[in-house]
């Protein structure tokens, strides 16, 4: 079973958190309450995930990178912190080696962070190593103040110089200072090491911002300044591409929920859902399908690489599915199905109502291969509902 290792300096939060994660059965789970003994820990045992706070006893979570990035190169990590979450306008947050985690979450959040590094790990992509842009809203979120010895997988060497969190100096063969430090800031697969900043590279020579070089922002201004169509066009351009449906089909169901809402305003809803759905599980192995339907089963977006799929089909005949879940819960005394799985030889479908309190509420529609992670996209799922 893999192991996974969850360090934080809070025993209370250890506990409820080994606790939660363990009734997930996927995987062991270890605990540390500071760096140093993650470290014994990661030397005794096979870690396939690290996940540690931002702020630790004896080793900050820096300090720890560091050491993994040297020593176990290729074990994905997460960082936990409840100072912000940078937002990454090439979208590298949530599909890369290093997954920042914003707190306080709910424990479905941390078990989806695990997944995807699980996943990195399965589909070889762990093996690419950390990104130097995805570390470095780290040391402005730490303030750091140091000298960071940085290597890239080819052998390059440079260094960065860091006073209260500003990136100040830039050292790497013969560029110039800026060119140094956008360079450096490029780099995969990397190695690094810190140390204190000497005091001839104090005087601040590097005139961008280290954000910048990341291309990043803090989430929430990042994602006040980018609106929905920003964001639907982004997904158009690197993840997926979203298809509407005909804007006379349906008519009946049009006439049908005249004075509840209008259908622009329901599809424009659909493609909000659709697009945070695709942030989270569009790259998930075998996830051959993503859609938003309505509780009457017509489809409202959708990917159109679905290959042989009829999408209006299924999405026709899982709404036949979760009418007979509804039935059933209420034979049993239970509430309205929330989703339903349904597991065949060739893959699975997954509905999940995304609105619960809707009267004619949209669902998530998606279809994965028979060996996919289907609990993860599940738990993806969750997370998006209300």
């Amino acid at each position: 079973m893999d192991k996974v290792l969850i360090v934080d300096n809070d025993p209370e939060f250890l506990d409820q958190t080994k606790k939660g994660l363990e009734k997930v059965r996927q995987f062991e789970v270890l605990t540390a309450e500071d760096g140093e003994k993650a470290i014994s820990t990661l030397s005794e045992k096979n870690i396939s995930v690290l996940a540690t706070n931002i702020e630790t006893p004896t080793l900050d979570a820096l300090e720890l990178l560091a050491y993994m990035s040297q020593r176990h190169p290729n074990t994905p990590c997460i960082v936990m912190t409840d100072r912000g979450k940078p937002w990454f306008k090439k979208r590298i947050s949530q599909q890369s080696f290093l997954y920042h985690l914003e707190r306080p979450f709910e424990i479905g959040s941390l078990v989806s962070a695990l997944f995807v590094g699980l996943n990195l790990r399965d589909e070889g992509e762990s093996a690419k190593g950390m990104i130097m842009a995805s570390l470095l809203p780290l040391l402005e979120l730490q303030q750091k103040t140091c000298r960071m010895e940085v290597r890239a997988a080819d052998r390059r060497k440079g260094f960065l110089y860091f006073e209260d969190g500003e990136l100040i100096d830039a050292h790497c063969g013969k560029l110039s200072v800026q060119n140094a430090a956008r360079e450096i800031a490029s780099w995969n697969r990397i190695s690094f090491s810190l140390s204190e900043l000497p005091r001839r590279r104090t005087r601040r020579r590097v005139k961008t911002k280290l954000m910048d070089f990341a291309d990043a922002t803090w989430s929430r201004e990042g994602q006040a300044a980018h609106s929905e169509e920003d964001n639907i066009i982004e997904l158009e351009d690197e993840i997926i591409e979203l298809r509407e449906e005909d804007e006379d089909s349906g008519t009946e169901e049009k006439e049908a929920s005249a004075g509840r809402e209008s259908s622009t305003e329901m599809r424009n809803r659909a493609l909000e859902w659709l697009t945070g759905i695709a942030e989270k599980v569009v790259n998930i192995r075998d996830c051959l399908l993503i859609a938003v339907t309505t509780g009457s089963g017509r489809v409202l977006a959708s990917d159109p690489k679905s290959g042989g799929l009829d999408v209006g089909q299924l999405a026709l005949a899982m709404t036949g599915f979760m009418t007979s879940a509804d039935k059933a819960a209420s034979r049993a005394n239970f509430d309205r199905a929330g989703s339903a799985t349904l597991h065949t030889a060739k893959g699975i479908v997954i509905v999940q109502r995304l609105e619960a309190h809707s009267d004619d509420t949209l669902c998530a529609l998606v279809v994965c291969g028979p060996r996919s992670n289907w609990y993860f996209i599940k738990s993806c799922l969750e997370e998006i509902s209300f």
